[in-house]
């Protein structure tokens, strides 16, 4: 997950828990907010001139509870940022500056927000060994993609899918995946498949483990998309 969609995940749960009118993170140099509404404005430090932000609202007063969440979203930031400064070989005395990302009432419903989330891990996908495209399909639909297929994409992930689910059936097992020269398919959850294209040759195994990985936070979000499936989620996961 990218590191702005983790600060908004961070942001969007401070905000809602205490039901307060924004959360931003503000950066290095940007000028002070001027006049608020009602209830003020609390600010943290995030390291590197960079601020918490939250403006508490009518309905919100400060106190003990504020505090609390206050000082564990300022954590969870910070631990967010060396994480994003670790996994770019920099030191974390050096971390990469938080961005600047806002939350406010009514600004991203929750389903805007999972579905960030799904093209998150696709995009992440597709950058893997020469990667094209990575598409998410549930029951022959295109329901997510890194970026926007094309009809021959389309097109071929459904001729992908079917094939895998054939092979799959055939040896007695409810999900597969299938290796071609320059795809890679995995089925899992309710008819849900991760087809991955490729411009030439890859390393099957290494795209098959980050796939399932995909495919674990895949079940757990895909519901989220699609309420009330018609099994649980849970009883189709895809491989350990």
């Amino acid at each position: 997950m990218e590191l702005a969609e983790q600060v908004r995940l961070i942001l969007g749960e401070l905000r809602a828990t205490l039901g307060a009118r924004r959360a931003s993170v503000v950066p290095r140099g940007a000028p002070d907010p001027g006049i608020v509404g009602a209830g003020g404005l609390r600010t943290l430090p995030l390291g590197h001139g960079a601020r918490l932000e939250l403006e508490l609202g009518a309905l919100v007063r400060p106190g003990d509870e504020v505090d609390v969440a206050l000082e564990q979203a300022v954590r969870a930031l910070r631990a967010v940022a060396r994480d994003a400064a670790l996994a770019e070989a920099v030191a974390p005395d050096a971390a990469g500056e938080l961005p600047a990302v806002t939350v406010v009432i009514g600004g991203v419903s929750h389903s805007e927000r999972v579905a960030e989330r799904v093209h998150t891990y696709l995009r992440a996908l597709s950058t893997l060994h020469g990667g094209q495209n990575a598409l998410c399909v549930v029951r022959g639909e295109v329901v997510a993609a890194s970026q926007a297929p094309t009809e021959l994409e389309r097109s071929r992930a459904e001729l992908l899918v079917r094939r895998t689910q054939a092979a799959a059936r055939a040896t007695g097992h409810t999900h597969g995946d299938l290796v071609d020269p320059d795809a890679y398919v995995l089925t899992f959850w309710l008819s849900a498949a991760l087809v991955v294209y490729f411009a030439g040759p890859y390393s099957a195994d290494f795209v098959r483990h980050r796939a399932r990985a995909v495919a674990r936070e895949l079940t757990e979000l895909l519901p989220e998309l699609e309420p009330d499936p018609a099994a649980p989620a849970a009883v189709l996961r895809p491989p350990p």
